[in-house]
């Protein structure tokens, strides 16, 4: 891919960010299959476990070792409770995942596609998914149980002026005034040789 069309590409997630759209690819995303057999590449548990936002496409190790697909956006899909499920860090950089509950899964926080399967009857609205009402570990933190709820809530919203659901909020500023607490005071001296 070259600079100019990187740049472009940068400049319509600046716009989408602005005007609080979705990405285009996330519906697309949710409603792919992962951990199919890879019909390229017939190795034995050679599963379609990756996803390349820029082809919007699934593919497996061996495809993406290739050089069609050398600086693209790349999402690995992980397996929690039979469910597709993502890394909450790596998902952090292109949609907000802010009232999203994350689960542990291998001592990786992770966020489920879609909705984790239910158990037991809905008691209480009040300590559950707003949207498929799945019952929530952390109410007070959380409002969804996956992206999918999401993205549902983010279509429904009633009006422009509602919170954005999607957009990445920029830690730029936040950053900057990290950068500068934590400065180093000068180079390290080590003591002279005797």
């Amino acid at each position: 891919m070259s600079d100019s069309s990187n740049f472009v590409s940068q400049v319509e997630e600046e716009v989408i960010e602005k005007r609080n759209e979705k990405p285009e690819w996330v519906e697309a995303f949710l409603r792919r299959t992962f951990f199919d057999g890879c019909t390229l590449h017939p190795i034995r548990r050679n599963e379609k476990n990756r996803y390349c936002i820029n082809c919007d496409s699934s593919a497996c190790q061996y495809c993406l070792s290739s050089t069609s697909h050398c600086h693209h956006k790349i999402l690995k899909i992980y397996r929690h409770v039979y469910k597709d499920v993502v890394s909450l860090v790596v998902m952090e950089k292109y949609i907000d995942c802010a009232e999203i509950q994350p689960y542990k899964c291998n001592k990786r926080l992770v966020i489920a596609l879609n909705p984790l399967p239910h158990c037991g009857p809905i008691l209480n609205t009040e300590t559950s998914c707003d949207i498929c009402k799945r019952r929530l570990a952390e109410p007070d933190l959380y409002r969804y149980c996956s992206i999918s709820c999401k993205v549902i809530a983010f279509e429904r919203k009633s009006s422009d002026l509602a919170p954005p659901f999607l957009s990445i909020r920029s830690p730029k500023k936040a950053l900057k005034a990290e950068q500068l607490k934590h400065k180093r005071k000068g180079k390290p001296q080590r003591a002279p040789f005797f």
